[in-house]
């Protein structure tokens, strides 16, 4: 025999609350949803500030930036150790390395790559900065490039615009916020690939500091056509 069916107010509350349960369920789906990020749609990449990144370099082991002034390592509003407009009053020492590039007959980095490398070339001291000399502390692990660049992207290139079936034509999506994505860098006249082509170094959102997300390739195909 069944158990008892249950008065009609038990019966009609039920009724209710196997309605209401299905709704939660979408709701929360909904919020889930909210949180993901979407190649394409720039209003869904997450914006993070340098001060809860690896950029800012009290974060890293050893390194004590006074009074805890974050952009003092790469940037300073006077006495600049690199003048012009294109070098974003430079604080930081140059990497004096010589690199081995993608292709022999590439150049040495240059501008912005040169930058990023004074810092993941492995050899530069990360506090090296103001022309004190540093500690000594240097990047290791994954982020020390060391000064063999033979097996990574491309950088100091013109960008391939004369080759439509393979190369997309800019401008390209928008990045966080609805600000720049893949962006090349004028060099000499000539727009070039650069480490900041990709990565943009004050905003880690989409981790590995990436201008658009990784997921479903959707930064490669910016400016590949495959």
């Amino acid at each position: 025999m069944g158990g008892p069916a249950g008065n009609p107010e038990e019966v009609e509350a039920m009724k209710h609350v196997s309605l209401f349960v299905p709704a939660i369920f979408v709701t929360v789906l909904g919020v889930m949803a909210l949180g993901q990020i979407i190649p394409g749609d720039s209003g869904t990449y997450p914006s993070v500030s340098i001060v809860n990144t690896p950029h800012n370099l009290n974060n890293y082991p050893g390194v004590n930036i006074p009074g805890n002034q974050i952009c003092l390592p790469c940037h300073t509003p006077h006495n600049a150790l690199l003048s012009g407009d294109d070098n974003v009053l430079w604080n930081h020492a140059e990497t004096g390395e010589t690199f081995v590039m993608y292709k022999s007959t590439a150049g040495q980095p240059e501008g912005p790559s040169k930058m990023c490398l004074s810092c993941h070339d492995g050899v530069t001291a990360i506090d090296n900065y103001g022309g004190t000399g540093g500690t000594g502390i240097k990047i290791t692990g994954k982020a020390a490039f060391g000064t063999d660049l033979s097996n990574d992207h491309p950088i100091g290139i013109a960008y391939p615009t004369g080759l439509p079936l393979e190369y997309k034509t800019p401008p390209f999506a928008p990045g966080i916020g609805g600000g720049p994505g893949v962006k090349l860098v004028s060099i000499n006249s000539v727009n070039r690939v650069e480490c900041t082509s990709c990565h943009n170094v004050h905003n880690n959102g989409l981790g590995s500091f990436l201008r658009v997300p990784i997921q479903e390739s959707y930064l490669c195909l910016q400016c590949h056509i495959k």
